[in-house]
């Protein structure tokens, strides 16, 4: 959504934010699908585990670039501290 709202401040018109989600959408499923078919059912073997791993990978980077600066003008020195709790907290709670 912040990503929207950006494109628009930034001057893009309405049909072109549309349809480059549009874009992203059908690409993300596609990429999905070929990577289905590439590496197989995720729930089992090696190669799931691969894939969670790129996922979990994918998203802290995300966090990371999109959130962190705005916790860090909250709360300075403790940003790190408060994502490896967190972080490992999710662990935890993923393994019961």
């Amino acid at each position: 959504m912040s990503s929207s709202a950006g494109m628009r401040i930034a001057g893009w018109p309405r049909g072109r934010v549309f349809g480059m989600w549009i874009a992203v959408a059908v690409v993300s499923g596609l990429s999905a699908a070929l990577g289905y078919q590439l590496l197989g059912d995720p729930s089992s073997g090696h190669s799931g585990a691969f894939a969670q791993g790129f996922a979990a990978g994918a998203l802290l980077a995300m966090v990371a670039d999109t959130m962190l600066p705005e916790a860090y003008e909250t709360e300075q020195g403790f940003t790190g501290s408060w994502v490896a709790i967190g972080f490992a907290i999710s662990l935890i709670l993923s393994s019961l």
